[in-house]
Order: structure tokens, then C-alpha cells, then sequence
């Protein structure tokens, strides 16, 4: 048995974003078109007003200017060939070691930028294959920080995952508390 023993884990500069200035997106369709697709990776946040919150690309169209996501766009009329689309890469903060539990006391994500960021966090469930973010396009703004507080603890089984998106490359700092080697 391991034995249980406090510890931070720290991240600097999280943030990566690939942004492409010429797609369109149909009504109530998961297919964005018209974009480069260098630098998009499965997994990466969607960041446009287009979708909501925590839309994730799944994969690729038939074409190579082709983006397929897992929610369907929220817009009423097709915007054509001028939607500004943010892909918000993934930053893993800490991964849970195999064959034990560790649980996330709480956690500070400090922007480390001259401008307001937004911040997603989200825990990714190993055994599931499913992942749910803890906090959601959070406003941080220039020399602040948000905090997740030590009122509400996450479970991470082996392997779970921290993973942190931001709108901005390299503009937060992750200092994760953590309780690790539960049983």
C-alpha cells in the first residue's frame, strides 16, 4: 500500500490556441468548414460564440479545410466564410499514478498576462473515457487568479486526468493541491 502524503503539482504557462479566421459554420450542424486544421488536435476546446461551452473537436471532414465537432452549432443563420474560431489545446496538469486514488484538495490558476483570460478546467475520467469540465470559461483577469476552493474535493481514480484549457497560449499558472496514494 502506498502510503498518503500531500503534495503540489505545478504547471507553467498553460495555454495553447490555434485560431482560424475563415470558417463557416451551418445551423445546428457539427461540421466547420472553409479552415486550416494545422495545429487542431482532437480533444481541443471549440472557442467561438457559435457553440457552447466545452464543445470538443472529434475528428475531421471528408475535406482538409474540414473540422467535426461533438455539439451542434447554436446559431440560427449560416455564418459563412468569417467566423473566427479559437481551438483551445489541452495543458494536463496531473494525471493520477496507476493502481491507486489521489484526490484534488484544491487548486490556483494565476494569469500571468497584461489581459483578462478565460480558463476551463476539467477532469478526465480514465476508466470512463468521458471527461466534465469543474469550472467553465472563467474570467481571470490581468494579475489575478482564480482558485478552486478546498469545499468541493475531486475523486481522481488511477490515471484520471487535470487538464486545463485557456483562451490565451501561455497565460496561466497551475498550482494543483493534491492528497495522493488513497486507497
Amino acid at each position: 500500500k502506498m502510503a498518503e502524503a500531500f503534495s503540489n503539482k505545478l504547471t507553467r504557462a498553460a495555454g495553447i490556441v490555434t485560431t482560424s479566421s475563415s470558417g463557416s459554420i451551418g445551423v445546428t450542424t457539427t461540421i466547420i468548414t472553409g479552415i486550416s486544421t494545422v495545429g487542431v488536435a482532437v480533444s481541443d476546446i471549440v472557442d467561438n460564440t457559435n457553440f457552447i461551452a466545452g464543445t470538443k473537436v472529434t475528428g475531421y471532414g471528408d475535406a482538409a479545410s474540414q473540422v467535426v465537432v461533438d455539439q451542434t452549432s447554436t446559431n440560427t443563420a449560416t455564418v459563412a466564410g468569417s467566423a473566427v474560431v479559437n481551438f483551445l489545446g489541452m495543458t494536463t496538469a496531473y494525471t493520477s499514478a496507476a493502481a491507486t486514488k489521489s484526490i484534488l484538495i484544491g487548486g490556483t490558476f494565476a494569469n500571468n498576462t497584461t489581459s483578462s483570460v478565460n480558463l476551463t478546467v476539467e477532469i478526465h475520467d480514465a476508466s470512463a473515457g468521458v471527461q466534465a469540465a469543474i469550472a467553465s470559461k472563467i474570467p481571470v483577469p490581468t494579475g489575478s487568479s482564480f482558485v478552486i476552493s478546498d469545499a468541493g474535493k475531486s475523486v481522481l481514480e488511477a490515471n484520471d486526468e487535470v487538464r486545463v484549457f485557456c483562451d490565451t497560449a501561455n497565460a496561466i499558472d497551475v498550482n494543483l493541491s493534491i492528497l495522493t496514494g488513497v486507497s
